[in-house]
């Protein structure tokens, strides 16, 4: 799963940033505000979670294993 990070984003505009001519320096900001614009809409668009989200995610699912997992024991323990 890919990790949204916020800085991803701005490390990427960096680095298109750093490689444009400094001819361009003055619409080098500009610039740069929409292609973090664009880069952030994107990443919106891909419907991402955050790592935290993830990790509440496994931390349920894991509880609902185990839960699974007693409720099946009871149910052979019955049964019986």
């Amino acid at each position: 799963m890919f990790k949204f990070d916020p800085k991803n984003v701005e490390n990427f505009a960096n680095k298109i940033r750093d490689i444009m001519p400094e001819s361009l320096k003055t619409s080098r900001e500009e610039m740069q505000k929409t292609l973090r614009s664009g880069a952030e809409g994107v990443i919106q668009k891909l419907d991402l979670v955050s790592r935290e989200e993830y990790d509440i995610q496994v931390a349920l699912l894991k509880k609902c294993q185990e839960r699974i997992v007693e409720l099946e024991k009871e149910i052979e323990s019955l049964k019986k």
